[in-house]
């Protein structure tokens, strides 16, 4: 696989989790929103009391308590789904960031491959000259001695 393809897929996989990371951020926001609002209800429910001064008093009591109940169960119901959305969404944010990770990892190792290979190059042009070198003093040597190279 080629770097630039490597490159080009990281970036879509960063896409990808980024993407993955705004949903989400958005449903952890109406999660919040609702279970703030069932603790509104909840405290109101507490709040409503019965009235023993009148049958109309007490109709009306008993008609907002029954709502405030039905309004809590929808808001119960709507909260225990937004938080299994939540959890799916986190697992597929967590997906998408391990994707991208994974593919990090390839582009570091290709990178260390390449230098590794440079260096290795740099090694044995350091090595060619060396040995070179040691050639041409020892034909220096011989000459200067008085035989032929």
């Amino acid at each position: 696989m080629s770097a630039k393809a490597i490159l080009a897929l990281l970036k879509l996989r960063k896409a990808q989790q980024e993407e993955a990371k705004g949903t989400l951020a958005t449903a952890n926001a109406v999660l919040r929103r609702e279970q703030q609002r069932a603790a509104r209800v909840r405290r109101e429910l507490g709040d409503a009391h019965l009235s023993d001064e009148t049958m109309a008093a007490w109709t009306a009591s008993v008609a907002r308590r029954a709502a405030l109940v039905a309004d809590l169960e929808a808001a119960r119901a709507l909260t225990e789904r937004l938080e299994m959305d939540v959890t799916a969404k986190q697992a597929s944010w967590a997906r998408a960031r391990r994707a991208e990770r994974s593919l990090e990892r390839v582009v570091e190792r290709h990178e260390l491959a390449q230098e590794q290979a440079a260096l290795a190059a740099d090694q044995r042009a350091l090595d060619d000259r060396t040995v070179a070198e040691f050639a041409a003093r020892a034909r220096r040597r011989a000459e200067l001695e008085g035989g032929t190279p």
